[in-house]
């Protein structure tokens, strides 16, 4: 838990700075240097963005289909842990934004250069697009902690986080805080691992059980039943 901590002490600070902005501030001077940048036209950041929600969603969605499909346990829970730890950094995310409630730089700040304006839902800090990329990375670092798999995953959630100042939607700071919430979600669920992966043994059954799905719209009735066998 001393890692939370170490994680959660410069969440605090970012807080109070956000709190404490002004309109001179060395949060604003980075957004507008890094939103003046933008380029018309659709490019390299403008495709990231379109992707970003179906990829939080894809990545994974796909390691619970291939682990239960290859019955790998490893891959499935790497999936069941990305998912509950996206989860997490949703729901604090989410309380974050209502109870801070900063304006979003296009709204605040004149001649912003704005694009993707319809996935800046509720207020600005924290980023939530940048919590879960975060959360998904570091979930996949500390299943897999080799080069060739957090290197790219780091690099792809610290672009996401980039874009969204980019577009214009989010100053650095809330990004920063996204990607703390992010990384802290992600080492609480990795702490509670174990316990993690007994509850859905307990839900699924172990592996020399069948899990049993069925779609029943009716009261005695069902339209779809699917077993699939773990081991």
């Amino acid at each position: 838990m001393s890692k939370l901590r170490l994680v959660f002490f410069p969440l605090l600070l970012l807080i109070q700075t956000v709190a404490a902005q002004e309109s001179s501030n060395l949060d604003v001077r980075l957004f507008r240097n890094i939103n003046d940048r933008q380029i018309s036209g659709e490019g390299f950041f403008e495709v990231l963005d379109k992707t970003t929600v179906p990829s939080f969603i894809a990545i994974p969605a796909g390691f619970l289909a291939y682990g239960a499909i290859q019955n790998d346990s490893k891959i499935f829970d790497t999936g069941l842990l990305m998912g509950t730890s996206q989860a997490v950094a949703l729901g604090s995310t989410f309380i974050l934004k209502s109870v801070i409630d900063r304006i979003r730089p296009f709204d605040a700040l004149g001649n912003v250069k704005v694009k993707s304006i319809e996935s800046a839902t509720g207020s600005s800090f924290p980023s939530g697009h940048t919590s879960q990329a975060f959360a998904i990375a570091t979930i996949l670092t500390l299943s897999n902690p080799k080069p060739f798999v957090y290197i790219p995953v780091i690099l792809w959630a610290g672009l996401v986080g980039y874009d969204r100042i980019y577009l214009g939607l989010h100053y650095p700071t809330d990004v920063l805080g996204g990607a703390v919430i992010g990384i802290a979600s992600a080492l609480l669920v990795w702490n509670f691992r174990d316990d993690i992966v007994r509850l859905k043994e307990k839900v699924l059954g172990d592996q020399n059980s069948k899990f049993r799905f069925s779609i029943a719209p009716f009261a005695g009735t069902e339209l779809v039943q699917l077993h699939i066998k773990l081991d």
